[in-house]
């Protein structure tokens, strides 16, 4: 039923049952057709009304629908769930699709999956390509910028990446703190407005033809542009869990992450922009080039601010999933929860000793590609396809984990045994053992890079689900700053002296293989997809 604004009421509202077939029971039977699924206790502490004070969300899931999945209930009175409209912004009200369902106290309420969603992940994607894109401006173009401005060199481009990685460990509780309480919208905006104002200033040095000014911009930018890296990075199950439907969760996550990564093969893209030094070009060329790119990706940034303050709200007006449905502990609650919860540790540290330093080596891939005699053009192409691969392999590997349900940990556990596999190869490639030839190069890093990155999606999902009902961003923030930790002190080992780059072959084996140990004793639990998909649920949770 609809007002005469045309808005949805869903809380006085009722509809007839609707009529399907193929129904299930679950849990126990209170009343025709309503079951109780039993919810442990630390998986729902806001369900008790004893414990909790009087809540609008009643903890009865009924059965008589044709796809669970999409089916959801919803609070019975006094509780929106949208933020849309305190955001400014109204969003379509026509589109998508709708299943009745009953609340126990006989309202039918209904759930809506929106086609605006592609639109939130898609902004939210092409905001993290750029994201990365200016994290990794300088490595694939460090031998020009070596030559065009001086004071510039290896440690100088290892710290423009590093900054984002200080930055990361430094705001990531403000950060995750404001978009779980100030919400998707403020969080996200607060992001393209620090990484707009970073790549124009990046470019007020041109006026004055300043090389130490343009290089103290350079890393006022690389700050500017490495907080924003905390949502980025920790927001994907954030957006997935708000707007997607149960059977999308993981391909959504996986998407937004995949293009995050991809922003690695548009900053090697830059040396077609900017040339690299040799016969013919001198350094004033060299900083026409760069100029040249900087402006472009200031006006992009501009662009980006633009459309996502014209339209990106919170959450639509009805939630995809019961779980998104149901409130989640608070900021301070779920950082206590998280800190006993074994399981998730396990998740954590195995990611973050995984994925921290492939990660990070990324922005300086040159520097050991070079050591084997691939100069910046060839290791261009490297980057390039083993950022696109990993895209691929990333894409895949989360839309498995939606269609096959229940197998996340050993799925992990092969990927991350491949990788170990191609760094090996690639160890005795730097090592001598083995002859350097240009495939192997290709094969070991592109294939290793690629396996790598297909975990991250893969432990995204798993640490949300160890961790429910804790907000999807505050565990992506812990996730991540893990990841962003070992990424720190990996890029600051690039500022002892003489200490060469053989070592980074040697870590990045190590880092792979013992990555794989936490993550054998963790017990999997799937708590949250249990109650979207209608199952019992029994919980894995044991506090530490």
């Amino acid at each position: 039923m609809e007002d005469s604004a045309g808005k949805t009421d869903l809380n006085s509202t009722h509809f007839g049952s609707p009529t399907v077939a193929n129904t299930r029971k679950i849990g126990t039977e209170i009343s025709p057709n309503i079951y109780v699924i039993k919810v442990p206790k630390e998986r729902a502490p806001l369900l008790d009304s004893h414990q909790q004070g009087s809540s609008s969300f009643h903890p009865t899931v009924p059965t008589s629908y044709q796809n669970p999945p999409e089916v959801a209930v919803f609070p019975a009175s006094g509780a929106s769930g949208s933020r849309d409209e305190a955001d400014g912004v109204i969003p379509p009200q026509r589109h998508g699709h709708r299943k009745g369902s009953r609340t126990s106290d006989g309202s039918e309420v209904a759930l809506k999956v929106y086609k605006s969603r592609f639109w939130i992940l898609i902004t939210f994607s092409i905001l993290a390509w750029f994201q990365c894109v200016q994290w990794n401006t300088w490595g694939p173009i460090s031998e020009s910028v070596d030559a065009a401005f001086t004071g510039w060199g290896s440690q100088t481009v290892a710290m423009m990446a590093n900054w984002g990685t200080i930055t990361f460990v430094l705001s990531v509780v403000p950060m995750c703190w404001l978009m779980e309480t100030k919400g998707l919208r403020a969080g996200v905006l607060t992001c393209t407005i620090l990484i707009a104002i970073g790549t124009v200033v990046r470019i007020i040095p041109f006026l004055t033809h300043s090389d130490s000014f343009f290089t103290v911009m350079c890393h006022i930018c690389a700050i500017f542009v490495g907080i924003p890296g905390t949502l980025i990075m920790a927001a994907p199950p954030m957006i997935a869990a708000s707007w997607f439907p149960p059977k999308e969760r993981t391909t959504a996550t996986a998407f937004s992450q995949v293009m995050n990564q991809l922003g690695n093969a548009g900053s090697y893209l830059e040396p077609l922009i900017v040339r690299a030094p040799g016969e013919g070009v001198t350094p004033s060329d060299i900083q026409s080039d760069i100029k040249l790119l900087l402006y472009i990706y200031a006006g992009f940034a501009v662009a980006l601010m633009l459309a996502i303050l014209a339209y990106f709200p919170s959450k639509p007006p009805t939630p995809p999933s019961i779980t998104s449905s149901i409130e989640r502990h608070d900021f301070v609650t779920s950082l206590k929860k998280i800190i006993r919860n074994r399981d998730l540790m396990l998740v954590t540290l195995s990611y973050g000793v995984s994925v921290g330093v492939p990660a990070a080596w990324m922005s300086v891939l040159n520097y050991s590609l070079k050591e084997l005699g691939i100069h910046q053009d060839d290791a261009m192409w490297i980057g390039i396809l083993g950022v696109i691969m990993s895209g691929i392999c990333g894409l895949l590997a989360g839309r498995m984990t939606d269609i096959v349900y229940g197998h996340v940990r050993i799925s992990l556990i092969f990927l991350m045994i491949s990788t170990v596999a191609c760094f090996y190869w690639f160890f005795l490639l730097t090592w001598g053992s083995i002859p350097v030839t240009t495939w192997q190069v290709y094969f070991t890093v592109v294939g290793g890079l690629s396996f790598n990155f297909a975990t991250a999606p893969l432990f995204f999902e798993l640490a949300v689900e160890t961790a429910y009902p804790c907000p999807e961003v505050v565990v992506g923030g812990l996730v991540t700053a893990t990841n962003n930790l070992l990424g720190l002190f990996f890029l600051m080992m690039f500022f002892i002296p003489n200490i060469g780059y053989q070592w980074v072959t040697y870590l990045l084996l190590a880092s792979s293989s013992t990555a794989i140990l936490p993550l054998l004793f963790v017990r999997e639990d799937y708590a949250r997809s249990n109650i979207d998909r209608g199952e019992p649920v029994e919980s894995a949770y044991q506090p530490i």
